[in-house]
């Protein structure tokens, strides 16, 4: 977050938000003069397209169980791709915070789409609030779905936080009979168990029997200082409370991946786990320890010293962090 900021305020979003048409292949790329996605991209200081980069924008409706959402996307596209790459941001997250992935992407001549998941950033859905982990990776499929039409080229997925939880969940409850979309996957501090997660699931418990959320604690998931402070004071789309809701879907994630056991070959083997010694978010050892047992083709990297949020570290880490993806 090293540049002045633009502002971007509600009546932004909102104007944004009605902007955006269903995205597909024949979706018209953003012209660089419009005012409503300049800002956007402006305040996250996301990569602006110019000469040789395109930029696609747009939303992929879908109907889930409960609700119509709109699913908002970014794709972007180099000149002379090699390939393909979706990115699924993290918990309480929006893919205007990954601007420093994507342009290490785009530099390895990448396309890059993004999106937001229901409940984050310009998509739809109450904020943060899911029942099930699935849910999301229903609305991932979705996107997989609109990538394979708009790029014909090897695809590649990147998960932070929850967005590698979200990919390990597709991975091990894939239909071993259909083609798998990835060539390989990164995770990045994926998701399992959180730091002080028996006493937080004990204290969960509880709480939800008296109310259907929790104030939420911005903690220090970073050492990037300047990210923190935005995070937690200018940036629109974070919320201020956890759903209880959210905190059951992870329980039941947590002991779904505990159960699971690979009784044949996954899908996909090339599977690149990034892990910061530094993390205080995730109780991320013995996490580390329940990957390699379930997944035994898994590769490991430890970046020493780093926090959970990889693709917002501060910029000597970032490099190195940036370094381990095996793209």
């Amino acid at each position: 977050m090293e540049q002045a900021r633009a502002t971007f305020d509600q009546s932004a979003i909102t104007a944004l938000r009605e902007n955006l048409l269903p995205l597909s292949a024949e979706t018209t790329f953003v012209d660089p003069a419009d005012t409503v996605i300049r800002r956007y991209l402006d305040f996250y200081q996301l990569p602006i397209p110019r000469g040789g980069l395109r930029l696609r924008a747009g939303v992929i409706n879908l109907q889930q169980p409960e609700q119509s959402l709109a699913i908002a996307s970014l794709c972007w596209t180099p000149k002379n791709p090699v390939g393909s790459v979706i990115v699924v941001h993290g918990y309480m997250d929006h893919m205007g915070l990954f601007n420093h992935l994507i342009e290490h992407l785009l530099e390895c001549r990448l396309n890059v789409i993004c999106f937001d998941l229901p409940g984050h950033g310009l998509s739809s859905g109450q904020p943060g609030f899911i029942l099930d982990y699935a849910d999301y990776v229903r609305v991932l499929n979705e996107v997989i779905d609109i990538s394979q039409t708009m790029f014909d080229l090897p695809l590649q997925a990147i998960g932070q936080s929850m967005g590698g939880a979200i990919l390990l969940k597709h991975l091990i409850n894939f239909d071993q009979q259909e083609h798998y979309p990835f060539t390989r996957l990164n995770l990045l501090a994926p998701l399992l168990r959180p730091r002080g997660w028996g006493l937080n699931r004990l204290l969960y418990r509880f709480v939800r029997l008296f109310r259907d959320s929790s104030k939420r604690v911005f903690r220090p998931s970073s050492f990037d200082v300047e990210f923190l402070d935005f995070v937690k004071h200018g940036d629109p789309f974070q919320p201020r409370s956890v759903p209880m809701a959210w905190v059951a879907a992870l329980d039941q994630w947590i002991r779904e991946f505990s159960d699971f056991r690979a009784g044949h070959q996954l899908a996909c083997t090339q599977v690149n786990l990034v892990q910061g010694s530094g993390d205080k978010t995730l109780d991320w050892q013995d996490n580390l320890a329940q990957f390699k047992g379930q997944l035994p083709e898994l590769q490991v990297q430890i970046i020493a010293g780093a926090n959970h949020h990889l693709v917002n570290e501060i910029e000597p880490l970032r490099q190195e962090i940036f370094a381990a993806l095996t793209l």
